[in-house]
């Protein structure tokens, strides 16, 4: 896996919030012991690409932007945007 890396800092900082929000909106969907690494994957992926639209950035670039997103005024975006992004991987996962 290319985002290894970047897995584990999702992982650190918004795994507790991927099993709530997979326990309470996606449980019918998704089996979240088969399939944590794939959503962590996904979502860690779209979430690289998002914020470091110049490249991939290093690890400590994407977890200090990670974090910034996290620990700023917006930080209720952060829910919107991994369940969307939950929503996503579920139409990824349909086509292939």
């Amino acid at each position: 896996m290319v985002y290894l890396d970047y897995m584990d800092i999702t992982d650190a900082y918004l795994g507790d919030l991927i099993e709530h929000l997979v326990t309470r909106h996606y449980s019918d969907y998704i089996d979240l012991a088969e399939e944590y690494g794939e959503i962590l994957e996904f979502i860690s992926r779209e979430l690289v690409r998002s914020l470091c639209r110049n490249g991939k950035p290093s690890p400590s670039m994407y977890e200090s932007r990670l974090k910034k997103l996290l620990y700023s005024s917006r930080r209720y975006i952060v829910s919107n945007v991994v369940s969307y992004l939950l929503s996503r991987y579920l139409e990824y996962r349909e086509m292939g």
